[in-house]
């Protein structure tokens, strides 16, 4: 009944178990296309093949996942990052509904009432209920349990049951995807030729002898690179400088709001009137609790462990002492001894954790004061801890943590040991779970004392911020054109900043805070616009839209630096290998005599992998090196990096045999291992995706 209990209190959370992926793929049918309010284009964030994502759709399918997040996290704050992320999730399920989905709905694949069954209540219980339905006290799973759940389930009240067959929906759709992908997988083969070749490839190496000059011997400026070089080189290469999006590169100023002397002295003046207070009252933890504004640490302090000057100033001092104001980072602060207590130096402990299921700490809880109470009535605690603690380094040594000192553990942790005696058992929680401990041990106490520090952060008023915003805006007033941008800087010692390769959709921007409204903008813009004065978080910033890359074949103007580097390459590698042929035919050392080169001995060379010791990664020598014969010697190779002539001096030749299953085994797992990632790749590519989310978000 326990167990029903703890389920009927969780029950919505084991929406999340499964997942939220899985959960909400069910949701692409309760919503259309036509839900929204607004209808035409002006509401489409985005088009997966035929069908378009309607923003109240999306919406509604990113509140869902909100709400899920909250639920399982526990937490109704959803910062920014945490809301991108979700909104990414969402999307990511929309693409999944009209490409795998679509494609097993064709297929007719279904999970039927008795598989439904076997997972839940069968010889083969989906995980997520066997874990809710566990007994955390035996690390039994009752199937019975689950079924007196479900007759029950009738007389629960309706969100309990909605919940269920939520859970039920989801836990089917994640079946009838694994059906999916296993057919998939099922139609994978691979041949005997091909095992055999896998076989062949892996186990023939070759051992070489060569002569190599290296590409970087000739330095760029010795090579001229012709508009016709960049060209050909270009024409030939296209595919390498196709771009699936749109780019944009921005160049931007900021103009950093940091605190004046006026502020400084404002925030001096405010502490030195609370420190009279401070110095004043006897409530000092709640006096600090409420005026600071930063972290109030309460634990005591060994000699040496406080900051110099609180620590000359305070630890021999009288209680009630304060030293202060002083400055440490951007914050004035004034601190006072309150306590002072003899504490050991150390202190030898074991414990045994137990994890908290559900974050329900309750049964954690119950089971360490069963645990606490066996010890008690002569249970060994070594033999407990390895046989129930969570923490494996500690749990084969019967939870023994040996010594420690003050500050190495978690907080809750720490002042239990430090703050109790020898032989005592605390029970304490942290956010590893809940610790039976036992201290062991305990070293000679030293003094420590507990100084509470008053904290003001040294800010920028509102005048401040102003006097920024009005520099900002009057650089933008008299500089209305990218040639007076980018001289105006230069006069002002200002830094611009290059923000490059910037996508519709991104969320972060290098030194930024939040910069999608700059992101936006950016996608609006023509090129060589000028921004409006942006706010994000303690900068104000101006931006120029330097450049703009369609989706699509780059041209050559905007590639030209890396087409550039490539054809000095080509050239570098014909000037290496007219060195080559001057030398003339002969051996490799004769060769290399005449270059000036050492020649090199390179052993297990093999088929399936293009590096080559001393060379490094170089597939076309390689591809030549096992079309060659023992002993054959072949002309100078251009490679990636080098050129080359190298000597085959001998291969390994692979052990006869003619059982290949291992091999066929591996390739099967290397192909299966890849086929939900290229299935789900390609079913995308097919969709012709279009995301329009950015002009939403």
């Amino acid at each position: 009944m326990a167990v029903i209990t703890r389920i009927r209190k969780r029950v919505g959370l084991l929406i999340g178990f499964v997942g939220v992926s899985m959960i909400l793929f069910i949701l692409g049918d309760l919503v259309t296309s036509n839900s929204g309010l607004l209808q035409g284009n002006s509401d489409v964030v985005g088009v997966i093949g035929d069908e378009k994502v309607h923003y109240q759709e999306y919406n509604r399918r990113v509140e869902t996942l909100t709400e899920n997040y909250k639920i399982n996290t526990k937490n109704e704050n959803v910062d920014q990052n945490t809301q991108d992320m979700l909104r990414e999730q969402a999307w990511g399920m929309f693409v999944t509904d009209n490409t795998t989905g679509r494609e097993i709905k064709k297929l007719g694949l279904t999970c039927s009432a008795g598989e439904l069954y076997d997972m839940c209540v069968g010889t083969n219980p989906h995980p997520q209920i066997k874990q809710a339905f566990t007994d955390p006290k035996t690390g039994v799973f009752d199937p019975a349990n689950v079924i007196k759940f479900l007759k029950d389930l009738p007389n629960r009240d309706e969100n309990t049951q909605r919940q269920w067959k939520t859970f039920e929906d989801a836990i089917a759709e994640e079946r009838i995807g694994t059906k999916y992908k296993d057919l998939i997988k099922a139609g994978l083969f691979v041949t005997g030729e091909e095992a055999k070749r896998n076989f062949e490839e892996a186990q023939k190496n070759a051992s070489i002898r060569f002569a190599r000059l290296d590409l970087n011997t000739i330095p760029d400026s010795s090579v001229k690179v012709e508009d016709s070089d960049l060209s050909s080189y270009y024409n030939a290469n296209q595919q390498k400088y196709k771009q699936a999006e749109t780019i944009r590169k921005v160049e931007y100023i900021t103009f950093d709001v940091n605190p004046s002397p006026e502020d400084r002295a404002a925030v001096l003046a405010s502490i030195q009137n609370l420190g009279k207070e401070y110095a004043a009252t006897s409530d000092n933890l709640s006096f600090v609790s409420q005026n600071t504004d930063g972290a109030v640490d309460t634990t005591y302090h060994a000699k040496g462990t406080l900051p110099v000057m609180v620590d000359t100033a305070l630890f021999n001092a009288a209680i009630g002492t304060i030293v202060g104001p002083y400055e440490e980072g951007n914050s004035v602060k004034v601190s006072k001894l309150t306590g002072e207590k003899v504490v050991s130096d150390s202190v030898k402990a074991r414990h045994i954790l137990i994890n908290i299921m559900d974050g329900d700490s309750t049964k954690a809880m119950a089971t360490a004061d069963s645990l606490k109470n066996a010890v008690k009535k002569g249970a060994k605690f070594a033999d407990l801890a390895m046989m129930f603690s969570k923490d494996q380094g500690s749990a084969i040594k019967g939870g023994d943590l040996g010594w420690f000192r003050q500050g190495m553990m978690v907080p809750t942790f720490n002042d239990a040991c430090f703050n109790g005696k020898k032989g005592d058992m605390p029970i304490v929680t942290s956010q590893f779970g809940i610790h039976l401990i036992e201290i062991l041990d305990k070293s000679a106490g030293s003094k420590q004392v507990q100084v509470l520090t008053l904290e003001r952060k040294i800010e920028p008023s509102q005048r401040t911020y102003d006097a920024a915003y009005n520099k900002a805006n009057e650089f933008a007033s008299k500089n209305s054109t990218g040639e007076a941008f980018d001289s105006a800087i230069v006069k002002q010692g200002l830094n611009k900043r290059i923000a490059d390769n910037i996508r519709e959709n991104d969320k972060n921007i290098p030194g930024l805070d939040q910069p999608r409204e700059l992101v936006r903008w950016a996608y609006t813009a023509k090129k060589g616009e000028l921004s409006k004065i942006f706010t994000f978080g303690d900068k104000y910033v101006m931006a120029h839209l330097v450049g703009i890359k369609e989706k699509g074949t780059l041209p050559l103007d905007e590639v030209k630096d890396a087409v550039t580097v490539e054809a000095r390459k080509i050239k570098k590698a014909q000037m290496l290998l007219d060195k080559f042929n001057a030398a003339g035919s002969g051996n490799v050392d004769a060769i290399a005599q005449k270059l000036n080169v050492t020649a090199t001995d390179a052993d297990n060379v093999n088929f399936a992998n293009s590096y080559i010791p001393g060379m490094g990664n170089e597939p076309a020598m390689v591809g030549t090196i096992f079309a060659m014969k023992a002993g054959q010697t072949s002309k100078a190779i251009k490679g990636e990096n080098s050129v080359a002539v190298i000597m085959v001096k001998s291969f390994t030749t692979p052990p006869a045999t003619t059982d290949f299953s291992a091999n066929i085994k591996q390739l099967q797992d290397q192909r299966k291992s890849r086929s939900d990632y290229e299935v789900q790749n390609t079913l995308k590519e097919k969709a012709n995706i279009a995301d329009n989310r950015a002009k939403f978000y």
